[in-house]
């Protein structure tokens, strides 16, 4: 078997991942998860709903 990685063209010396919307959803469902919960702790009537949405968005990034 021969090894052709040397005649691979790099138009760059670094390596750029794919774009991906996973970074974007982890970092709304973070948001979420803290006001949510500064919201549930202070009693407001939303907040319990929107930190259980928040943790649940991260558990399924987390997996996805």
């Amino acid at each position: 078997m021969i090894n052709n990685i040397s005649n691979i063209n790099q138009k760059h010396p670094f390596h750029l991942v794919d774009p991906s919307p996973h970074p974007f959803v982890a970092s709304l469902g973070g948001l979420g998860l803290t006001f949510g919960g500064v919201l549930y702790f202070h009693g407001y009537v939303g907040g319990k709903f929107l930190m259980f949405f928040g943790f649940f968005t991260i558990i399924f990034i987390m997996f996805v």
